[in-house]
């Protein structure tokens, strides 16, 4: 894997997308689980490019929900069932606001997924520092974490 591609979701090289989105799809289980929850309910059925587009456009906004489903899907130009919707309004806030995370946001969450994978499969800690720009310190504090959890 080229892990050049975190610096795609930023500077938007187009010549890395394609593995930006291979990235996506290949974790997008653990990528779903770390978003926070209304985001991965409503980003479930997107395809990669399509959740890349739609942090585009919405990153660092809050969306409201309104009163009825219609407008909502007009403004985000997506497709709800009626079930999907009354559970995002069961997680907005008290004026009925979500808040998308931004671009910086999710560069930082998949970075963080890509290098604690590298540091499970033994990546050298010279490489890692060099590849994530991830300080010996984080490095040593995910590698406790991890032996910790093999021994529960």
């Amino acid at each position: 894997m080229h892990y050049e591609i975190f610096g795609v979701i930023y500077t938007n090289k187009l010549n890395h997308m394609s593995e930006l989105y291979t990235f996506y799809e290949e974790y997008k289980i653990e990528i779903l689980a770390r978003l926070p929850f209304f985001l991965s309910e409503l980003v479930e059925s997107f395809t990669a490019k399509e959740f890349y587009e739609f942090i585009g456009e919405y990153g660092g906004r809050k969306i409201y929900l309104g009163k009825h489903k219609s407008k909502l899907e007009e403004n985000l130009a997506i497709q709800l069932t009626d079930a999907r919707y009354e559970k995002l309004c069961s997680l907005a806030d008290s004026s009925g606001y979500i808040e998308i995370p931004n671009r910086w946001g999710i560069f930082s969450l998949l970075r963080k997924i890509a290098y604690e994978d590298s540091i499970k499969n033994g990546m050298d800690n010279d490489e890692l520092i060099r590849l994530f720009g991830i300080s010996q310190r984080t490095i040593s504090t995910v590698r406790k974490r991890i032996a910790i959890s093999k021994q529960s």
